[in-house]
């Protein structure tokens, strides 16, 4: 099983490369870089992090072809490959509705699927060409984004509920191609997590990619009532506040985020591997949190 953590979300670069440094000296496989809504554009600090780096590979995404062009991607991994070697790899994804539209940015799902698989297909095939190694990951959810992730190298599944996560591999693993990968990225948050509702950036976390799912999901899992109040409330709150968070409950946040001890996380991941599930990227807010890297440095050398 790979171990990566989601960094370049709020904290200084001086910070994240601080925590990059711990990462990789403490053998966590992967560092993802956030781009959006990351502070900092995502490439740049994949080239920093490089720098300060040695094993770990680097992972540049969730990257949203609404915000870039296929020109774009490929101009800026080809450079840092040519620059640091094969040890980038992309994720891809539409991004998250809300955060897009709070930037000016709507699209339609339904209209957004032919473009999103279109460049996928060209960026994976424009890197390939080159000989540049790189593996070109889909970040999805819903059936139709998951139908998406078969034409690239692999997945990372936007879900943390073991259940869930059967669920989604339920809707590709029959037409995987060879070699393809299953991750997940989850929001994580390592720790006391009796209250997950007062813990502010997990339960924010888990609120957004609750709000996020899709109307198939939501009603195959009895959610729908819940996750549509939620997304009324956000509508019209313009965020996410403690009454969206309420309004979603405990046992539902706990569905879309990891939250627990150590001892916890580990029977978590070997629960993952027992689906076939190869890596795990650990999401916000742990990678935010002061000691958030070093904690998962500790449970990954006990695992």
């Amino acid at each position: 099983m790979r171990w990566g953590v989601a960094l370049n979300v709020r904290n200084t670069l001086s910070d994240t490369l601080q925590k990059a440094e711990t990462a990789d000296q403490g053998g966590i496989d992967q560092i993802w870089v956030t781009d959006f809504p990351a502070a900092r554009y995502a490439p740049a600090v994949a080239a920093a992090i490089a720098e300060r780096t040695n094993q770990c590979r680097i992972g540049v995404g969730l990257v949203s072809p609404l915000l870039y062009s296929t020109t774009q991607i490929v101009q800026f991994m080809s450079t840092l490959i040519d620059n640091y070697g094969n040890r980038f790899d992309l994720l891809l994804g539409p991004g998250d509705r809300h955060a897009l539209a709070n930037i000016g940015v709507s699209f339609s799902p339904v209209l957004v699927v032919e473009k999103i698989k279109n460049t996928l297909t060209e960026i994976k095939h424009r890197l390939a060409s080159a000989g540049y190694r790189s593996s070109v990951l889909f970040g999805a959810q819903g059936p139709s984004m998951l139908k998406i992730s078969l034409h690239a190298d692999g997945v990372l599944l936007n879900y943390s509920d073991i259940e869930m996560v059967s669920w989604a591999l339920g809707q590709i693993t029959k037409r995987t191609p060879k070699d393809f990968q299953l991750g997940i990225f989850p929001p994580t948050f390592v720790g006391d997590c009796e209250d997950i509702e007062k813990i502010q950036g997990v339960a924010i976390s888990a609120a957004m990619v609750a709000i996020g799912l899709s109307s198939v999901v939501s009603e195959s899992f009895g959610l729908r009532n819940q996750i549509k109040a939620a997304r009324d409330l956000l509508k019209k709150r313009g965020r996410v506040d403690s009454d969206i968070i309420n309004t979603l409950g405990k046992e539902v946040l706990q569905r879309f985020a990891f939250c627990g001890s150590i001892e916890q996380l580990i029977d978590y991941v070997m629960a993952l591997e027992e689906l076939n599930i190869s890596s795990v990227v650990f999401g916000p807010p742990q990678g935010t949190r002061k000691n958030g890297v070093d904690i998962l440095v500790e449970a990954k050398s006990r695992f």
